[in-house]
């Protein structure tokens, strides 16, 4: 199962990647909204986590395009310290599969993966 992870602070990327790799899931790294367009349009996911606030394409520019632009359906999980409502409402509608606010605990995040795309 292959996760892409959009996030733009190393340390929270290398927390969640070492959470995936952990359970067995191969992760791809992008640092911005505009680099993981491009995985997305070259190689196929079975998930997307990705936070708000990144350079160039935010998380929920990136989630429109995810919904409105491939041709499969990728669940995504947004991962973000915005812990408001109107973000929250706003990326459900948006289609986001789940969101988690930063600092989150890397239990849940498994779970939530493993409940959308199960076990590799």
């Amino acid at each position: 199962m292959k996760i892409l992870v959009c996030e733009d602070n190393p340390m929270t990327l290398r927390a969640i990647e070492f959470t995936l790799a952990g359970k067995g899931y191969e992760v791809i790294r992008a640092e911005d909204g505009n680099r993981a367009i491009e995985i997305l349009q070259s190689d196929e996911m079975d998930l997307v986590i990705t936070d708000i606030n990144m350079p160039y394409t935010k998380g929920l520019e990136l989630l429109r395009t995810i919904n409105t632009s491939m041709e499969k359906k990728i669940p995504v999980i947004i991962v973000s310290v915005i812990n408001l409502e109107e973000p929250m409402q706003h990326a459900r509608e948006l289609g986001a599969s789940g969101y988690l606010t930063k600092p989150f605990d890397p239990q849940v995040l498994i779970d939530m993966v493993q409940s959308l795309i199960g076990q590799s």
